[in-house]
């Protein structure tokens, strides 16, 4: 019988509040490993501009939408 099949029989058997409690400390120390995730370049430019795009007092417009649209079409087809 494997280590997962024996705790689960153990924990199985505990109150609804205790299992919430042994759960919820699990997620939670999920949370303490994560580790940084690695973002390519590609990525870091789209943020970069997303982050630019934030920093703009307004949105904008049809015609300079259109135009960011054609630009980058052209970058990618050419």
């Amino acid at each position: 019988m494997s280590n997962l099949t024996k705790i689960w029989r153990e924990v199985s058997s505990w109150p609804p509040e205790q299992r919430r409690a042994l759960a919820t400390r699990l997620l939670q120390s999920l949370d303490r490993e994560e580790r940084p995730v690695a973002v390519s370049k590609e990525q870091q430019e789209a943020l970069q501009a997303l982050i630019g795009i934030w920093k703009t007092k307004q949105p904008p417009n049809d015609e300079q939408v259109t135009r960011i649209l054609e630009e980058e079409r052209m970058k990618k087809y050419g």
